[in-house]
């Protein structure tokens, strides 16, 4: 049987906003065998589709991962193959393998991805433009237009969730994830101000639960000291007092997409959780933040912003250095 590739090995964000277009792959070729390339941090979410054959790459292709794909290719009858991650080796493959259909997201930027030289070996192209705001189209269009199937389709996206069976999650919620490159990196905000952060939205919204990233203990150690927490490692509760705030320690993978699944909302820095939240279409505020240095870089932001977030519940604002002055633009907010 001959088989259909979908290169996707890259970040959380970027998967999720594919979703709909991987799905529509899988219509468009459901009498091949079809298997997706993706990423080690991604492949925690191959839950998704019960039906795709998985590899798993680094996000940034090594040495040895290039030579092996390209044996792959050589010893597989290969039909299609779709370059959804814009990533330059892949765009080199179409030169070599003449009988296999690339079907590719190209960029236009400041760093173009293909060389206009290596276009013309793609069966198929749709442009993501960075650097022409009147070209601009969103990359859910833009990948609804390069596999251009316009039949009915079957919804092969498997979303099995519901209550956890192991506690009682808190109904009425609001999902809150703590990026360390934001808060702490781009903002400056001490751990106090983080923890009144956390403090102002529990006052605005019935319940908070939170998350947090995996590799940084530090943080994790100091959430799990000031709020109430569930470790989803050890499967257990940890009270220090009454509020309407938990923190999920170790959360991870389909409990980390379940937990959202069961909020009402999503408020957290822009990141892969934000675009897990637009996709199960909950009302999402992205939080973002710009050092601005060149006016050329706001213009950047402004087509960055329009390029991945056209969905209806999903919004954005800008949060300030100055914690205050965040609060008081946040109070006209939610």
């Amino acid at each position: 049987m001959q088989k259909v590739l979908i290169l996707k090995n890259d970040r959380v964000g970027d998967y999720y906003t594919s979703i709909k277009s991987i799905n529509l792959i899988l219509n468009k070729h459901k009498d091949k065998q079809i298997e997706i390339f993706l990423s080690k941090i991604n492949y925690k979410f191959n839950f998704i589709f019960n039906n795709l054959k998985v590899k798993v790459f680094n996000i940034n292709l090594n040495l040895f991962e290039k030579i092996q794909i390209f044996f792959y290719l050589i010893n597989n009858d290969i039909s299609d193959i779709y370059i959804l991650a814009p990533k330059n080796f892949y765009y080199y493959l179409p030169f070599i393998f003449r009988k296999i259909k690339f079907h590719a997201v190209c960029i236009e930027s400041d760093r173009s991805r293909p060389y206009n030289f290596l276009k013309k070996y793609l069966y198929k192209k749709e442009t993501l433009y960075r650097n022409n705001k009147s070209k601009i189209l969103s990359v859910y269009k833009v990948l609804e237009n390069l596999i251009n199937y316009k039949t009915k389709y079957k919804d092969f996206v498997s979303l099995n969730f519901g209550e956890f069976d192991f506690f009682k999650f808190p109904k009425n919620s609001t999902f809150f994830h703590y990026k360390h490159n934001l808060f702490h990196e781009k903002l400056s905000w001490s751990n106090l101000e983080i923890k009144n952060f956390i403090y102002y939205l529990s006052k605005r919204k019935k319940f908070i639960v939170f998350s947090s990233e995996l590799n940084n203990e530090e943080k994790n150690y100091f959430f799990y000291n000031a709020f109430n927490s569930f470790d989803f490692k050890t499967k257990k509760y940890n009270q220090l007092n009454t509020n309407n705030i938990l923190y999920l320690k170790n959360i991870d993978g389909k409990n980390l997409v379940n937990a959202i699944y069961l909020c009402k909302d999503v408020i957290a820095p822009e990141s892969g959780i934000t675009h897990i939240g637009s996709f199960l279409k909950k009302e999402t505020l992205a939080l973002m933040h710009f050092n601005f240095k060149h006016k050329s870089d706001v213009f950047k932001q402004i087509i960055a912003c329009k390029e991945w977030a056209p969905l209806s519940n999903f919004k954005f604002t800008i949060i300030k250095k100055d914690y205050s002055k965040t609060i008081n633009k946040l109070s006209k907010l939610i």
